[in-house]
């Protein structure tokens, strides 16, 4: 089971959103987080802007802050918040989403499609107004 989940938040979208509704779906461990025990620690970070090429140095940084703790880099799972990766409030689906998942299977991490989504997007869902995942 995973230790560490790492959410990828759209740096665009973080000017404005505070990244609270994912980290809250985490804690009361709802929606894509349901699996997860009660161990397992949460980070958010951005993509680090368009083209999102930027998050192949963050998670450099990462798995080189994994190797000095001593953890294993098997126990992290990376989910591309909502916003990334989905038609929403914010914003329409990162342009560059298989680019940024590409980088992630090169680094060696498993990635998950999504964090919180609210029930307003999930009825635009419902209706076809807004597209899924």
């Amino acid at each position: 089971m995973s230790k560490l989940i790492i959410v990828v938040q759209c740096h665009l979208v973080m000017n404005r959103c505070s990244g609270y509704n994912c980290m809250n779906a985490f804690y009361k461990r709802e929606g894509t987080f349901s699996a997860y025990g009660s161990d397992t620690r949460y980070m958010l970070i951005t993509c680090g802007g368009c083209c999102g090429a930027q998050l192949a140095a963050k998670f450099e940084d990462v798995t080189h802050h994994l190797r000095r703790s001593g953890e294993n880099k098997d126990d992290v799972v990376v989910h591309f918040a909502s916003c990334v990766c989905s038609d929403n409030y914010h914003r329409p689906p990162c342009p560059h989403l298989q680019y940024l998942k590409d980088i992630m299977v090169r680094k060696g991490y498993p990635v998950v499609l999504g964090s919180y989504i609210s029930k307003k997007t999930s009825g635009k869902r419902q209706t076809g107004e807004y597209e899924s995942f």
